[in-house]
């Protein structure tokens, strides 16, 4: 590769040699017009010696004189004729490389035309190649004009839409080798626009803003002879507005070809101001309201008025509009009519074009809803060249309010209550009739149900929509009442056209207040819909009935005495409710201790006589105890085989229930009757429970032991004629909780525990049972009771059940021994602490008999002996 470079290199400076020096200048002849400035570049290629050339420019003149002008070598080398052309710089040569200069020539004369010789001074080795180049120049005088003839150009202020033309003149002295341009402009402010030229090839071209409009004939530029050239515009826009400006040029080619300019004027032809057509718009719906009756003819009449109407073509739009503003928004559009007068209307509505500013409205059969005020809309559309169009103005005339009256229909609503409810859940009927009916032919009857709350004198009035009857006879119930509507419970019909009636199936207490129907009258219009005509309300009509809160009074009867344990006890309830509709009574038995602090519930039967016992949980007596319904309104409550257990007040607490709308029950009431005593004669000896214990307060992990010891007070009976049930309990705040018990016959029940602690419950002596806490903690701290059962044996052999007896709590406190807890660890503490600093002192002395001996020991000896031979 680098050999192929090398022989490149070489052939190409063989080239060059033989080529020899060249010297370059434009292709002439230059043409210039007098009073111009011109630039003739020179340039040198394929030269030898110093980069940097010398150039010579010598002028031969068509006289064939020479003359030098200017050197970059020699600053004598111009001739004397233009020395004070150089040295004032008109002429000058310049620089723009080491090889290349320019000649410039200020404001040329005619005297400067000839040819130009432009030479380089040899630096060569050997002559080779051209030393100079030449280049002719022709001078030619300034005879370009471009004038506007006023007075034959329509200009000044046009009307949007109109056409107009200007026209300006320009030549030229007929010079071989040049061409006359003519462009047009228009000129907003300091911005000007190209609108047409006519080119020196005499071709025509539009500027970007005007190719549209040139190409379809809007814009033209016509000649029309001896350099007079014509600016056509038609169907002025607003933006032709502006000074236009006519613009002629001289034009020569280069040596490319290209045409280059070497002359341009311009002259202002005119000021052109477009009026717009919009502002002059004016658009009018006649004077005055308008009213008529019904099936009659309105006819309204659109009138418009502009200038340059000729030009322009209505589109015309008619509204209708509930207010008088004229607002499309909430308008109804009747009839349109676009600009080539098709009409987009019905049969009923229509419009036509009577004149060329006029439109005329033609609404057949008007009907009450065709109320309103009428207006239209005005579109004016400007045709443009090409055939399309373009909206130049729009506007929409003042309402005229038009009135369309009919003769209602006149009728009275009556309202009744052929059924009232007593009680709440009766039933309730309302009939809403129509009478009196007048001018009523082809209406339709519709109603609305509506309900008002009583309310005080001094607070507002509300009403609630129970249902409506629309136009079409479709049912639609209130936000309130969609449910009872939608299950059934209100059903609305209609009995006949002029009757109809609401039904509340079953009537609560929240329907109490005033009822009144409204009756609407109904017209059918043109497109076979409804519309209404008028509303007619029936007086209110109260709906209420005498209400009192229901009660129960309930009865207790005692049927059995019981004197003894083992009797039977019966006891009858008798129910007599108050302001009850179709009840049923569910009853429960209580019995409340003698003590009264203990209220018990025995047994209950629902509404549904289902019977069920509640808190009577003695295994053995489960069918001692009966409930029965002897009656709708009597309960029967036995109990077999008494105890002295059972003695207590005895009632019954009774339930009412009612059916509500849904046939489900709901409670209406209740009562508790009187109370039955059950009360038993030579019930043996009295008894009482005290707790006993030896110490109350214990750190954890102690035992604790509590006796409970029963005395017997009265009679003195048989240890063996009597036993007992002893059950211990503790209990935190509201909180109670079974530890242990022992019954009768010695079986112990120990409740599970959570804790560490433990406890056992021991029968010590016949009367004394111990409970004992083993390695008690802290949740075992609280009040301790001891509830004892005395069972008395009768004569007859038979065990009788008394009354439990509850001793009075007794307080555990459980403290924290600080002192004891600390103990162990302190002590633990202090040995581990003894044998860790007694084993440090080990490895110390370890450390330093056998690994820290200092070996400089010796030598330090041996030195003090040398020292003390010298003194000696």
């Amino acid at each position: 590769m680098e050999h192929f470079f090398d022989s490149f290199f070489f052939l190409s400076t063989i080239f060059a040699l033989s080529l020899g020096r060249i010297v370059k200048v434009p292709a002439g002849p230059l043409i210039r017009v007098e009073g111009r400035d011109i630039v003739i570049p020179c340039n040198v290629s394929h030269f030898d010696g110093p980069p940097e050339q010398d150039f010579d420019w010598e002028l031969t003149q068509d006289s064939g004189s020479k003359m030098q002008v200017v050197s970059t070598l020699d600053s004598s080398f111009t001739d004397k004729s233009y020395e004070d052309r150089v040295n004032s710089g008109q002429i000058a040569v310049e620089r723009t490389s080491a090889s290349s200069v320019v000649l410039k020539i200020k404001h040329v004369k005619l005297t400067d035309s000839g040819k130009y010789k432009c030479l380089t001074p040899s630096t060569d080795a050997s002559i080779s190649g051209n030393y100079d180049a030449e280049v002719e120049l022709r001078v030619i005088s300034d005879s370009l004009k471009v004038a506007a003839p006023q007075s034959r150009s329509k200009t000044g202020s046009i009307t949007e839409g109109s056409s107009f033309d200007l026209r300006c003149t320009a030549s030229q002295d007929s010079v071989e080798g040049t061409r006359l341009s003519v462009t047009w402009e228009v000129r907003r402010g300091a911005a000007s626009e190209n609108i047409l030229s006519l080119s020196p090839d005499g071709g025509v071209m539009a500027g970007s803003g005007f190719s549209q409009r040139y190409q379809a004939g809007g814009v033209r530029l016509e000649l029309l002879g001896n350099g007079v050239y014509r600016l056509v515009v038609s169907q002025a826009l607003p933006t032709d507005e502006g000074t236009y400006v006519c613009v002629a040029g001289q034009w020569v080619k280069d040596e490319s070809g290209a045409w280059k300019n070497i002359l341009e004027k311009s002259t202002d032809v005119g000021e052109v101001k477009v009026t717009p057509i919009a502002p002059s718009l004016m658009v009018s719906v006649g004077e005055g309201n308008v009213t008529l009756n019904a099936d009659s003819t309105l006819e309204l009449t659109c009138t418009v008025a502009t200038a340059n109407s000729d030009a322009i073509r209505m589109e015309v739009t008619w509204y209708v509009s509930p207010t008088p503003s004229a607002d499309q928004g909430s308008s109804r559009l009747l009839v349109h009519m676009d600009r080539d007068s098709v009409v987009n209307g019905s049969d009923a509505i229509t419009v036509s074009r009577v004149s060329a500013d006029a439109t005329r409205l033609v609404f057949r059969e008007v009907e009450k809803t065709d109320t309103g005020y009428y207006f239209c809309k005005v579109v004016g559309w400007m045709p443009q060249s090409g055939g399309t169009w373009y909206k130049a103005a729009e506007k929409t005339s003042t309402s005229v309010r038009v009135t369309v009256t009919l003769l209602e229909p006149t009728y009275s609503v009556l309202l009744s209550a052929p059924t009232t409810p007593h009680f709440s859940d009766d039933p309730t009927e309302l009939e809403c009739k129509v009478t009196d009916v007048q001018n009523a032919n082809g209406t339709r009857m519709t109603v609305s149900w509506h309900y008002r709350k009583p309310t005080p004198a001094d607070l507002p009035v509300s009403d609630d929509l129970i249902a409506t009857m629309d136009q079409n006879w479709d049912l639609q119930a209130g936000e309130k009442y969609k449910e009872r509507v939608g299950k059934g419970h209100i059903v609305l019909t209609k009995l006949d056209p002029a009757v109809f009636k609401l039904q509340i199936l079953h009537t609560r207490d929240s329907d109490r207040g005033e009822y009144f129907c409204t009756v609407s009258a109904w017209a059918q219009t043109k497109d076979h819909s409804w519309v209404k005509t008028k509303d007619v309300s029936s007086r209110n009509l109260p709906v209420s009935w005498e209400q009192e809160d229901p009660s129960l009074i309930v009865v207790a009867t005692p049927l059995k005495a019981v004197f003894s344990g083992g009797d039977t006890f019966e006891m009858a309830c008798k129910v007599t409710g108050k302001k009850l509709k179709n009840p049923k009574y569910s009853v429960l038995i209580n019995v409340e201790e003698p003590s009264g602090r203990k209220i018990r519930k025995i047994m209950s039967m629902s509404q549904d006589s289902v019977t069920r016992l509640e808190e009577w949980n003695e295994k053995d007596r489960l069918d001692s105890v009966v409930l029965e319904k002897s009656s709708a309104d009597e309960f029967r409550f036995r109990m077999y085989g008494t105890q002295i257990s059972d003695a207590g007040y005895y009632y019954c607490e009774v339930t009412a229930w009612t059916p509500d709308a849904g046939n489900t029950w709901s409670e209406a009431t209740r009562g508790i009757s009187n109370k039955v005593k059950i009360d038993f004669e030579n019930t043996g000896p009295a008894f009482s429970v005290s707790l006993h214990s030896d110490r109350l307060t214990v750190y954890p992990g102690e035992t604790v032991k509590i006796e409970c010891v029963i005395t017997v007070h009265g009679a003195a009976a048989d240890t063996d004629d009597i036993s007992y049930d002893v059950k211990w309990s503790m209990s935190t705040g509201d909180k109670s909780v079974f530890l242990v018990s022992m019954d009768r016959w010695g079986v112990m029940t120990l409740a599970p525990r959570n804790g560490t602690s433990d406890c056992s419950l021991e029968r010590i002596k016949p009367r004394t049972y111990r409970l004992s806490i083993h390695n008690t903690e802290d949740t075992d701290r609280g009040n301790y009771h001891c509830s004892v059962t005395p069972w008395l044996k009768t004569s007859d052999g038979a065990w009788q059940k008394s009354l439990e007896i509850q001793s009075e709590p007794v307080h555990l406190k459980v403290d924290f021994a600080m002192l004891e807890s600390l103990k162990y660890p302190l002590l633990f503490g202090a040995a581990a602490a003894l044998c860790v600093g007694l084993l440090a002192m080990l490895i110390g002395y370890i450390g330093a008999r056998f690994c820290c001996k200092n070996p400089l020991q010796d030598d330090m000896r041996g030195n003090r002996r040398l020292v003390s031979m010298e003194m000696d």
